[in-house]
């Protein structure tokens, strides 16, 4: 079955350009309807949720001579990289501050591996919570468009291999928040605690919330 272009526009429900700031006004507004942005060969779709405002992709239709559907791509949105990239950046310049660019290899190896880790479960947090809103959405696109696909079982959130994922994580963020509490906040490290504080919050509250939205939809 061809999916044409007139296919695809039934997933707009507004007309919308790709840029920064209409990506930047959609984190302040709760107008949860797919948008988009069409042109001649290539269609583009985007839609937030109450879940994800910030760090959800953008698809992208392309369309041969015919007005058929050739391929679907996906990247994240100008805003979600923007955050991403100034949250990464914000960390790095912080840590620098102090005294990063003075640690000595062969005695400071532990702050070196725990920093490192630190940075890993960042990533970790972006690359996870992107993906899952991306494959849910996909899912979504492919059963208004009538694509057939090869069914892959759904992976759950208490799967063994998350299960795994968070018996590292989680100890790991109690352990930054006891890092935090006993040995920066008594130093006067007030910014590193701060920021340990933060980082954990968004992985607590990202991994809540994949968790409470696939029980939500079980339940749907």
């Amino acid at each position: 079955m061809e999916i044409t272009k007139e296919d695809i526009l039934k997933l707009i429900e507004i007309e919308k350009k790709d840029n920064f700031q209409n990506h930047f006004l959609n984190v302040f507004l709760t107008d949860y309807r797919s948008k988009g942005e069409i042109k001649q060969n290539e269609i583009k779709v985007w839609c937030q949720n109450s879940w994800n405002r910030i760090n959800y992709p953008i698809f992208t239709f392309k369309l041969n001579s015919k007005n058929h559907l050739i391929d679907i791509t996906d990247r994240i949105n100008p805003v979600g990289k923007f955050f991403n990239f100034g949250i990464l950046f914000s960390l790095i310049c912080i840590f620098s501050l102090f005294g990063y660019n003075t640690i000595n290899l062969a005695d400071d190896w532990l702050v070196i591996l725990l920093t490192l880790i630190f940075f890993s479960i960042v990533f970790f947090v972006f690359y996870k919570y992107y993906h899952f809103e991306k494959k849910q959405q996909l899912k979504e696109i492919f059963e208004i468009l009538d694509i057939e696909v090869e069914e892959e079982k759904p992976e759950k959130e208490w799967s063994l291999k998350n299960i795994l994922i968070r018996l590292f994580t989680y100890p790991f963020c109690f352990f930054l928040i006891a890092i935090s509490f006993f040995l920066l906040i008594p130093e006067g490290n007030y910014i590193l605690a701060l920021m340990s504080f933060i980082i954990v919050g968004f992985y607590l509250v990202a991994d809540f919330k994949m968790i409470l939205k696939e029980k939500s939809k079980k339940n749907f």
